[in-house]
């Protein structure tokens, strides 16, 4: 959780409790938003002297339901800064609440300025996703316009700020966003494999009774195609299963209560998975995928 600093309409400033340490899996993720967040927000001087100029705009993507807020809000931690988080839906009802983002981005900096599917403002106009479904709305012209502005005028500023977007539609990002001194390094944040479920469901069991029938790499199995959220999930709602049979009598989880549980929570699917994997395998060909 993250205490709120100033509440707004159409964003949030926070300051982050959680670090990577609590973020379980994803280790390659994390060093990638080490190297292009933490780092540059971390030890300015670092790289002052050493005369590189660091990336300011990255691009987080990948299927939904895989924790990228959370990796956002760690990132702040790991570097001592506030985080301002806003969802491209809400910013793209007024242009001026962008002009807004960007000056209390230059009150709380160094900062990270978090945009949540950034699609919706900087869309490839009549696209549509071939992955999932399309977005709530797209921004007016008038308003992606005033965006480009707004980056283009911070990243000009050289100041200690990362944009960090994130997009669940690559595929009809507007390329205009995506070009060298804007948002131009993407960092691919997958459904979790099976070491990550591994650690994400022992994570989440915290000491849980389970009968000795369950183990974590047989969750991990049965957690295939799921996202982390869902993940996170599941052990409540098998105690809640387990309560549910033996009421006072209750003692510890079985396998059962596990199966019938991740029935009832939506997993993001194979196919879902597999196009987002084709994609990462055709886009990595570009030197700024990772």
């Amino acid at each position: 959780m993250c205490e709120v600093l100033e509440p707004g309409e159409f964003y949030k400033i926070k300051e982050p409790e959680k670090s990577f340490a609590d973020i379980a899996g994803y280790e390659e993720t994390k060093e990638r938003v080490r190297e292009f967040i933490v780092m540059p927000l971390k030890f300015p001087e670092a790289f002052k002297q050493a005369k590189l100029k660091p990336h300011k705009g990255i691009l987080l993507w990948g299927p939904p339901k895989t924790g990228i807020q959370a990796m956002i809000a760690a990132s702040a931690k790991e570097a001592g800064c506030r985080y301002i988080s806003a969802n491209a839906i809400n910013l793209a009802e007024d242009e001026h609440a962008i002009e807004h983002l960007f000056e209390d981005a230059r009150k709380n900096e160094p900062c990270i300025v978090y945009i949540a599917d950034v699609e919706i403002l900087a869309p490839r106009r009549e696209a549509e996703s071939s992955i999932i479904e399309k977005p709530q709305k797209i921004a007016e012209p008038k308003i992606t316009r005033k965006f480009f502005a707004e980056i283009d005028k911070l990243m000009g500023e050289n100041r200690n700020i990362i944009i960090a977007a994130s997009s669940h539609r690559v595929d009809i990002l507007d390329p205009a966003l995506l070009r060298n001194g804007r948002i131009d390094r993407k960092i691919f944040v997958p459904a979790p494999d099976f070491e990550d479920r591994v650690e994400i469901i022992n994570h989440a069991l915290n000491g849980m009774p389970i009968a000795e029938e369950v183990t974590i790499e047989k969750l991990a199995e049965l957690t295939s195609y799921y996202g982390v959220s869902e993940i996170l999930t599941l052990p409540r709602e098998a105690v809640v299963e387990a309560v549910k049979e033996f009421g006072g009598k209750f003692e510890k989880v079985y396998l059962r209560h596990f199966e019938i549980a991740l029935k009832k929570l939506k997993p993001i699917g194979r196919e879902t998975i597999k196009r987002y994997e084709e994609i990462y395998k055709e886009e990595c060909k570009h030197r700024y995928m990772y």
